[in-house]
């Protein structure tokens, strides 16, 4: 066994809360505080490399008491977790919801639920909302990782002991440098899977197999961790939701995290004596609770109360943090002691056994929250919206660039086609510009254009995620020179600080359009329409529907409604299509939800708004 230490408690407690303020309501202070996450792999990676290759050393060393000490560590504590998830689900949610839970806890119990949901989950699935599970992806990144290195390591230590850290060292660099190309290509892949999250874990080992110096304590060990610190809170505060990431992005805080774990293995530095004080050692030892507790809590208690303020973000961390705790002492410390009368291979079966009973019991789950909830046909009808996919209404993957895609995704001859004997119209902006798509091309007398990306808004210097930039950066400064339009549509989920760039923006637009109209906010809702429909046909109370319209959107309307008309360009009223008299429209001539997650508008209520929309500003324009 190695020697515990302190400090890496420590280092772990700075994790896990780094990624509970991000999750919890809290990311506007910490913005980055999903590094957390990172910080973790480094921890993970050192740790179980350094048992490794001492039990190698020792000439000890046993794949099946590897794998032993695994299901001792991470199977109690995940079992329970995914046994309490699934019950709490067929209660709070919905069947089909509680369906997808199922199929999500599945996922996670193969350890496959890094590939499941980034296979799964489109941009607009606004199932994900619900997926309790969906932290358990970095969890399934380490076990497919020990699956594979362990073995690896003890042969080469065995067989090869020269080229073992080289070994360390080329899978370090080349996965690296695979995680910051896929990041170009799909920033999905490089997130989720393990491929290219494997350099994170093997900064650890470069630690652990002792290939830098080992730390002799003094004021360079001091300087170290400080300045692993510092890389740290950077990136917690700098990095934001729309950066770059993983990729070289993810470096700093890895570099932070081994910095802390050199500099403390030779004495007690200052970072260590703070990294070891007794809450930070507290918070370190629950952290693997605290980490699997904390986002089940925080989705499904928000099904059930979506706290207003800070206060009641507080209360559901002080929940998980008490989850936490006893899963801790009562679930995780029983099963860490080995009992040696008990085989390896024993104990490695019984987790696999564990794991299908997880399996069966996930399967049956569904059956049991239909019974339990005795759902109509016309809400499971509903209901079954929330899984409704848009990619092809949106052309996603071409005209539509989503976090999967990167600006050579978009496709400009499909996308830009200009027509010689219609009015050219384009369509620019984010998702709420692409939602209009299936109502602009119903549209049968004018040429549509599309540039529309997740990522970013279409104002003048627009920030945000590369292809979103990029796209809008092309369109204003390369194609519109070019190529005159009669008319240019922008919208977007706009902000309430977006009026001085739009405003930028239109002056630059009208330069190369004849027309500008820009589209404002629709109502929003603080989750998926098709649930909260559902849950007042269930309930029979219609008032349901009042208490989750977000209200800033109908304040940022009467704004734009101001100044939009003082630019020159045409402000249309989406609010006021979707909500006339103030009343709002729910939905469409097919008896579906009007939109399809807390926003969206689904294919006919696109074609629903646009009719509307052309009553009060018919066009083409003149």
């Amino acid at each position: 066994m190695i020697k515990y230490r302190e400090d890496i408690d420590g280092l772990r407690a700075i994790a896990v809360l780094l990624v509970i303020a991000f999750h919890c309501g809290f990311a506007r202070f910490i913005p980055g505080g999903y590094v957390g996450v990172d910080v973790f792999f480094v921890i993970s990676g050192y740790l179980i490399t350094k048992i490794i290759f001492t039990d190698a050393q020792a000439g000890r060393f046993s794949i099946w008491d590897f794998y032993e000490r695994r299901v001792r560590r991470v199977f109690p504590a995940i079992i329970f977790l995914y046994i309490c998830t699934l019950m709490a689900s067929a209660i709070i949610l919905l069947p089909d919801e509680t369906l997808q839970q199922a199929n999500n806890t599945a996922a996670s119990a193969l350890f496959a639920s890094n590939i499941y949901f980034y296979t799964q989950f489109d941009y607009f699935d606004a199932s994900s909302e619900f997926n309790a599970l969906l932290h358990t992806w970095s969890l399934s990144v380490e076990e497919q990782f020990y699956i594979f290195f362990p073995p690896l390591l003890a042969f080469f230590h065995r067989r090869f002991p020269a080229a073992l850290k080289p070994l360390v060292g080329f899978i370090l660099v080349i996965t690296l440098i695979l995680s910051q190309w896929r990041l170009a290509t799909d920033p999905s892949a490089a997130f989720y899977l393990v491929q290219y999250r494997a350099w994170e874990l093997m900064i650890g080992s470069v630690l652990a197999l002792g290939m830098i110096p080992e730390s002799r304590g003094g004021v360079v060990a001091d300087v170290v961790g400080a300045i692993g610190l510092g890389c740290i809170g950077a990136s917690a505060l700098l990095l934001t939701k729309i950066s770059s990431f993983p990729g070289i992005n993810a470096a700093p805080a890895c570099i932070g995290a081994a910095c802390l774990i050199w500099s403390g293995s030779a004495r007690r530095t200052l970072a260590g004596r703070l990294l070891s004080i007794p809450p930070a050692r507290f918070f370190g030892k629950i952290s693997y609770s605290l980490y699997l507790w904390h986002w089940p809590i925080w989705v499904l208690g928000n099904q059930v109360y979506e706290p207003r303020n800070s206060a009641g973000r507080l209360v559901y961390i002080a929940i998980a943090i008490i989850a936490a705790t006893l899963s801790w002492r009562f679930v995780e410390q029983p099963f860490r002691k080995r009992d040696e009368a008990v085989s390896s291979k024993r104990v490695v079966a019984i987790g696999v056994g564990s794991m299908l009973f997880v399996l069966a019991f996930a399967a049956a789950t569904p059956f049991v929250a239909r019974a339990y909830w005795q759902v109509p046909a016309r809400v499971e009808r509903v209901a079954k919206f929330i899984n409704y996919r848009a990619d092809d209404n949106f052309r996603v993957g071409s005209c539509f660039l989503t976090t999967r895609d990167t600006f050579a995704s978009y496709a400009r001859d499909t996308c830009l086609p200009i027509s010689s004997t219609k009015p050219n119209y384009l369509l620019l902006g984010d998702s709420h510009a692409a939602h209009f798509l299936p109502g602009m091309m119903a549209q049968r007398d004018i040429n549509l254009l599309q540039a529309t990306a997740s990522g970013c808004r279409p104002v003048a210097d627009p920030t945000g995620e590369r292809r979103c930039t990029a796209l809008m950066h092309f369109i204003t400064d390369e194609f519109l020179p070019r190529h005159r339009m009669d008319t240019v549509i922008i919208s977007a989920r706009w902000a309430n600080d977006d009026w001085p760039a739009l405003r930028r923006q239109i002056e630059h637009v009208r330069r190369y359009a004849n027309h500008v109209i820009i589209f404002g906010p629709i109502a929003e809702y603080d989750r998926a329409l098709p649930r909260v429909l559902a849950t007042a046909l269930y309930r029979n109370d219609p008032s349901v529907l009042a208490d989750h319209r977000v209200a800033d959107r109908r304040a940022l309307d009467a704004e734009f409604k101001r100044k939009v008309p003082t630019t020159g360009a045409i402000y249309v009223s989406v609010y006021d299509a979707i909500c006339p008299d103030g009343r709002c429209t729910l939905w469409t001539a097919d008896g579906n939800p009007v939109q399809s997650d807390y926003g969206h508008l689904s294919a006919e209520g696109s074609k629903l708004m646009i009719d509307r929309i052309r009553r009060n500003h018919p066009f083409p324009l003149k």
